[in-house]
């Protein structure tokens, strides 16, 4: 196992802060939600239960009910706000299949899932390879994971521009599309295939930009993060040196790397 680099309780605490409001700003979330899901037009597949894994406001469930219908749905997530709404997609006389668990240490018996589907999750690993061994541990023979996580480009500008201030930690470690890659292979998992796409967020004004990476939960949640409070003086030296960054037109830009995977159990 890896040292952790992530403060758990903190990615639960940010989830539960934001789950109100959290459909509402997660745009970015809710489009790449789509684009995975299309992707399961790609494979045949007719899972007796399926894991919505890293479910958020359970934004997934409905549709993952309508394609596999007659199908298990289950909803697991860290933040238990999160699952309160996600509760919410599921009909009103419809069993809930509702688990508050880190999916680093399933509570699951071997071999009981059929389709593992996370959009936009797995970036809040400590070990993805630990993870994805845990996932591959639940999976039934056939089975198949479908995942969108962030790769290594991901708010590159807001990265940078903290690099100009100091050197703790403030932005997310995500991992690159080929270490995911090779990591799902050392998991075990058949025929795994990545890709990726970028996708470019514009702001207006660089309040707008943190404001929606606090609303969304994308809060730093670094072992080694500073704890003091970001102060006028200091946001003022972090817009301007992200506007040396990622200041276009008029417009503050924000990258998102999406890395898609799929592989078979």
């Amino acid at each position: 196992m890896k040292p952790p680099r992530l403060d758990k309780s903190a990615v639960r605490k940010s989830f539960n802060r934001c789950a109100d409001d959290y459909d509402r700003l997660a745009v970015l979330q809710a489009e790449v939600l789509a684009r995975l899901l299309e992707r399961l037009d790609w494979v045949r597949l007719q899972p007796e239960r399926v894991l919505d894994l890293g479910c958020g406001t359970g934004q997934a469930i409905p549709a993952l009910r309508q394609r596999y219908r007659g199908a298990q749905v289950i909803a697991l997530d860290l933040a238990e706000r999160m699952l309160a709404r996600a509760r919410r997609r599921y009909g009103l006389l419809d069993r809930k299949w509702l688990v508050n668990a880190d999916f680093e240490a399933l509570p699951f018996r071997d071999d009981c899932i059929d389709l593992v589907f996370s959009s936009l999750s797995l970036q809040w690993s400590n070990d993805l390879m630990a993870a994805l061994q845990e996932f591959r541990r639940i999976g039934r023979e056939g089975g198949l994971l479908q995942f969108t996580t962030f790769g290594v480009d991901t708010l590159k500008e807001l990265r940078a521009a903290w690099g100009e201030i100091d050197d703790r930690p403030h932005v997310h470690d995500f991992l690159d599309l080929h270490d995911i890659g090779d990591q799902m292979l050392g998991a075990g998992l058949r025929e795994p295939v990545v890709d990726v796409e970028t996708i470019t967020l514009e702001y207006g004004n660089f309040h707008d930009l943190l404001r929606d990476l606090k609303g969304i939960g994308a809060s730093n949640a670094d072992i080694g993060r500073g704890r003091g409070l970001l102060t006028p003086a200091r946001l003022r030296a972090l817009e301007a040196a992200y506007r040396e960054q990622g200041f276009h037109e008029g417009r503050y830009r924000a990258t998102y790397e999406v890395v898609y995977g799929h592989a078979w159990f």
